[in-house]
């Protein structure tokens, strides 16, 4: 009896992911855009305009509603702080800690001026990959647009204090390992033009990178949900996408450390050599 009751309840938990699933698009009613709860926006219109376009205007939306829940946890988490912290406060200090222990084992001492920016990419990246398990909900970044966008951003924070640092001679930063004498310094231009398409590339595989395992996460989840969905009209009640989700989870806090990694070498790679060791 128990056992029955438990499978009725999993398949109702099944159908509720299953109905309210970011993933899953039903384009039989004609819905060319995953279910979420902000898909009215889609049709809302200032000055005869839409007020969003597509896909990537629903990813941008959600964006903002991560950076909302962020914006809200940070108030709340902070209202009570104590020198000996507990509950919530532990939690955050632990996963400072971690990012931080993250940015200075990559680019030394010097990774401390770093960590507000590598760890709010780090943590904003994360729950935008994880609102995509919450039914209802989407991932902003399975979205190209978004991804690009974060991307862009490293790109010129990286590059701004490359010529920060060296001034006018971070473009021999191009040319390094090349000895400037006869016949090597012939070589110059060719490895100037490899690093440069080397660092005009690093963008495009960042945002590739999030946005093909996002995508792909999502895309499982809702095969998996529909398989879910399937199977519960015939009364037969797995919710069989449940291990597929606490993948996701895993998936989905591991890119988002990945993404702040790359960014901390990339940094460490523009640093003057002598300010990175003091």
């Amino acid at each position: 009896m128990r056992i029955g009751r438990v499978l009725k309840l999993a398949g109702a938990v099944a159908l509720v992911f299953a109905g309210c699933s970011p993933g899953l698009a039903a384009e039989g009613e004609g819905f060319a855009h995953p279910q979420t709860w902000l898909n009215g926006l889609l049709s809302l219109r200032v000055a005869g305009r839409p007020l969003m376009h597509g896909q990537a205007g629903l990813a941008f939306a959600w964006s903002l509603v991560a950076i909302g829940i962020l914006a809200a946890a940070s108030v709340l988490a902070t209202r009570r702080l104590s020198i000996r912290p507990k509950g919530t406060q532990a939690l955050l200090e632990m996963i400072v800690g971690q990012v931080r222990g993250l940015v200075v084992g990559v680019m030394g001492p010097r990774g401390v001026d770093f960590v507000p920016f590598i760890g709010a990419l780090f943590i904003y990246i994360a729950v935008m990959n994880l609102l995509g398990l919450v039914p209802g909900c989407m991932s902003p970044t399975s979205n190209l647009t978004i991804t690009a966008g974060l991307a862009l951003v490293v790109f010129g924070v990286v590059h701004y204090y490359g010529v920060r640092e060296r001034g006018a001679g971070y473009i021999g930063h191009f040319v390094e390992g090349v000895p400037m004498q006869f016949p090597y310094f012939l070589l110059a231009p060719l490895v100037f033009a490899v690093h440069l398409v080397g660092e005009l590339f690093r963008p495009v595989t960042l945002a590739l990178r999030l946005f093909g395992n996002l995508m792909a996460k999502e895309t499982v989840l809702a095969i998996f949900i529909g398989l879910v969905a399937g199977l519960a009209h015939r009364g037969i009640f797995v919710p069989v996408q449940l291990p597929n989700m606490l993948l996701g989870v895993v998936v989905s806090v591991v890119q988002a450390a990945i993404f702040a990694m790359l960014t901390a070498v990339y940094l460490s790679g523009v640093l003057r050599e002598e300010k990175a060791q003091e």
